[in-house]
């Protein structure tokens, strides 16, 4: 027998008032739960997902407006790497502090071309030691940049992937109010450079 022809049969005018009341407060439950357990966990997962969509949008948007900034810099960087007297000069003031200089200039200056395209700001870079190892020197650098915690992290996976091997070794995160909501990174490296 079938559920609507059992449905059809049934005659409420025969059921008490007792009886009644019984039937609509489980109908009343069964709806509820259907609600409770089925849609409206439905309606907050179209929810979330709006809201995530919105939001890729407007992240897609930001990174739409930034292209031709990069592409501009890009082009601005090229340009500057094709003169050689800055370069020359801070390799010179380099060499004269570490030996293998201009080699140096070209890891510094290959760190600040991805922190910028990064949106990283440095706030310094030092050298902590220079180690003789025989055929090479290990040179430790401290680096403290500021900037989103999202972008930093991209920053040293750009690192660890530059051709030359740069060890991260420390990372100390730390975040202020007058810097909200960028962070303040400290980063101790290594690097290896080749004795001239």
């Amino acid at each position: 027998m079938a559920l609507t022809d059992y449905l059809t049969k049934l005659d409420f005018s025969k059921l008490t008032m007792r009886e009644r009341g019984l039937a609509v407060l489980t109908l009343g439950a069964v709806l509820f739960l259907f609600l409770s357990y089925f849609m409206i966990p439905m309606v907050r997962s179209a929810k979330n997902l709006t809201v995530q969509r919105v939001a890729l949008k407007a992240e897609i948007d930001q990174g739409m407006t930034q292209i031709p900034l990069l592409r501009k810099r890009a082009e601005e960087l090229y340009n500057s790497s094709q003169s050689k007297e800055a370069s020359a000069e801070f390799a010179g003031k380099a060499g004269d502090l570490f030996p293998g200089g201009s080699r140096l200039s070209v890891l510094l200056e290959e760190m600040t071309r991805l922190a910028r395209l990064r949106q990283i700001e440095f706030v310094s870079i030092r050298p902590e030691s220079v180690e003789d190892k025989g055929a090479y020197l290990q040179l430790t650098l401290q680096i403290d940049v500021q900037s989103r915690f999202r972008e930093l992290g991209d920053y040293l996976l750009m690192l660890e992937n530059l051709p030359r091997a740069v060890v991260v070794k420390e990372v100390k995160v730390e975040t202020r109010p007058d810097i909200n909501p960028s962070i303040m990174a400290h980063l101790k490296t290594i690097t290896y450079l080749g004795k001239e």
